[in-house]
């Protein structure tokens, strides 16, 4: 633990006693607390105590270090006969300073300077959803990210459930950017990824040209047809089939494959449940082969082994390929306009309309992993038969090892004698054949899911998300005018058309990042589209006036502020073809979402879209800079 580890401390007005603050508690060799962690509720009033509220304080000295050291404090003293002992006055300009440091390609410790409305979201409760509403730079995703922190800490819930948390970032920039955060706060643990990278698909996708497409695949219809889709491939035989079991015969009927899959649970994916519908098979096949001298254990080997039996399941219930079932929908018009019974008569002849041979693009992401979802591993029957081995093998490996020990036990009260208790040997065969621990996965289920950016998601996307959140623990953070293909009604419409309905919106409502000058360039664009946008106060009123110049002055107006400045960051936004550099992003506006860049250079902003489409991406890109923000228009 560093010395960067202590946050600052509180003082306390009725004893005089001073508390500090730290990413985690500290105790000296007698037990003496020396510092308590941020998460615990004795530190609560070091974030929380205001003007209005002191929570029992006289006064609070938040740390800010660089390079292991304490470059600044502020004082806020909440005792008025205490301020003239304190020669930092001026603890709002302090605060204020720290805003405007330079950024840097990572997002920077903000810990210290957690403000009250923010702890108040950190420590709200985990159960149902919660939505913190907030415009750029209110800090949403540094409440998101603290908050993922807090709740591993101290919720028992989401520890008893096993304490796995997933960020969901919205694209690999802000994955990359907020990499530093969780670990700096003792979590190691937790996994955040892009919906894309969610689902490993071995390939890169191209992007969905036609937006109309878009629209259909992202829709909760297209899901519908995916799940109808795998039932066609489930149906029992027209007629009854005549299975030779040995020397034996068996028939299988429509009403028998109907009984045998009753027998199958429902939540089993469909190349999984192939092994569950084999034994139910058997089990029913059994009693028609009662009259043969066989025994019921070689019957029930026989039966599951036959070639008939694979036959039958090939044939009814055959292995299904999630990426190949996609595939064969947007391809087969039987089998689409069958499945997709919720789509439109106009959206099924889009699909079907488009290029051969059928590719899948970035937009089938979501029916992928829900296909994956419905079908399962393809290889699931050989690795169960594979594990069933290793078990049978291991168990008799073991039988082996107790019976050489036990006959080697001469004195009766010697360990080895305890083996002949069967409860004993029953232990030791159990502990030896578990299962090997599997590999993390993105595929849940997660305790909690932090959901950035929400606005943006889709219905399908969405579907992926409660998948691997049974629990419906989210924390939904996003900003309803920033959303770029429109957010026409509330949180809650929204949330309650996907099936989320326990839920609270907190919002928050201060522009720590952008300085006042540069919202109120930015809220001009957005307001006339949407009036009731949430465009917050900015913190900072002494800025830099937005500067206005012609796209042939990109490079000069860049060069000279690198020049000019040793430090801090700089995002050509608009211009894809410009070359990036260590301290310079080029981005779209739509991977610029969630970043923050000293300087900021939109380019040719009129050909965003003259739409709402358009002032959102204006706006967005507007609101990455800190700083300073240059608008390159032609005119």
């Amino acid at each position: 633990m560093g010395p960067y580890a202590c946050l600052g401390y509180m003082q306390f007005a009725q004893t005089g006693e001073r508390l500090y603050i730290g990413r985690a508690g500290l105790s000296d060799a007698q037990g003496k607390q020396l510092m308590v962690d941020w998460r615990t509720p004795a530190a609560e009033p070091f974030f929380a105590a205001t003007h209005e509220e002191s929570y029992g304080l006289s006064m609070r000295r938040r740390y800010r270090w660089r390079r292991q050291r304490i470059s600044d404090y502020w004082d806020e003293v909440f005792d008025s006969s205490q301020l003239q002992s304190h020669t930092r006055l001026d603890d709002h300009s302090s605060f204020l300073a720290s805003l405007g440091s330079k950024r840097t390609p990572k997002m920077r410790d903000v810990l210290s300077t957690i403000q009250s409305d923010q702890d108040a979201i950190i420590r709200s409760s985990s159960r149902g959803a919660l939505v913190v509403d907030g415009g750029p730079g209110t800090g949403k995703t540094v409440v998101a990210l603290h908050r993922a922190a807090y709740l591993l800490y101290a919720d028992q819930r989401l520890r008893s459930q096993g304490g796995k948390v997933l960020v969901v970032s919205p694209h690999e920039a802000y994955s990359s950017y907020v990499s530093d955060i969780l670990p700096n706060l003792g979590e190691d643990d937790v996994l955040i990824s892009t919906l894309s990278n969610i689902v490993s698909i071995g390939q890169d996708l191209p992007a969905e040209q036609d937006p109309e497409v878009q629209r259909i695949k992202s829709s909760a219809a297209m899901l519908s047809a995916l799940k109808k889709a795998v039932e066609v491939f489930e149906e029992p035989p027209a007629t009854e089939v005549v299975l030779d079991i040995g020397e034996f015969q068996a028939t299988a009927t429509a009403q028998l494959w109907r009984d045998a899959v009753g027998m199958i649970d429902s939540e089993t994916p469909h190349n999984e449940a192939r092994i569950q519908l084999r034994e139910a098979l058997v089990d029913l096949l059994l009693p028609q082969l009662a009259g043969s001298n066989a025994a019921e254990p070689q019957l029930r080997a026989d039966a599951a082994r036959s070639s008939a039996l694979g036959a039958l399941l090939n044939e009814y219930w055959p292995i299904l390929d999630p990426l190949n079932l996609l595939k064969a929908l947007y391809s087969t018009p039987a089998l689409l306009r069958y499945s997709g019974s919720e789509l439109t008569d106009d959206q099924i002849e889009k699909l079907l309309s488009a290029p051969r041979p059928v590719a899948c693009t970035t937009s089938d992401i979501p029916l992928i992993d829900y296909s994956r979802y419905l079908i399962g591993d393809q290889d699931s029957e050989t690795s169960h038969r594979d594990e069933q081995s290793r078990i049978h093998a291991e168990r008799n490996r073991w039988t082996n090892v107790i019976d050489d020990l036990m006959a080697s036990a001469d004195d009766k009260e010697d360990l080895a004698s305890q083996l002949m208790h069967h409860d004993l040997q029953e232990r030791l065969l159990s502990h030896s054949l578990e299962t090997p621990l599997a590999k993390e996965s993105f595929d849940g289920p997660f305790s909690h899911v932090v959901v950035d950016e929400a606005q943006d998601l889709t219905d399908a996307q969405w579907a992926m998300i409660q998948r691997r959140c049974p629990s419906g623990s989210l924390t939904i953070v996003g900003d309803r005018a920033q959303a770029v293909d429109g957010f026409s009604t509330s949180w809650e419409q929204r949330l309650a058309s996907i099936g989320i309905h326990d839920i609270s919106i907190s919002r928050l409502r201060v522009n720590y990042r952008s300085t006042a000058q540069i919202m109120e360039a930015a809220a001009a664009q957005i307001l006339p589209e949407m009036p009731e946008a949430n465009v917050p106060q900015s913190l900072r009123a002494n800025g830099a006036p937005v500067r206005y110049a012609h796209p042939s002055h990109l490079k000069k107006i860049l060069d000279q502020w690198l020049a000019e400045n040793n430090e801090g960051t700089a995002a050509v936004i608009g211009l894809p073809g410009f070359p990036a550099s260590e301290r310079v992003s080029v981005l779209t506006p739509e991977h610029a979402k969630g970043l923050e860049f000293d300087l900021v250079l939109v380019c040719q902003p009129e050909n965003f879209g003259q739409t709402r489409r358009g002032a959102v991406r204006r706006y967005v890109a507007m609101t990455r800079a800190t700083a300073q923000l240059v608008i390159l228009a032609e005119q």
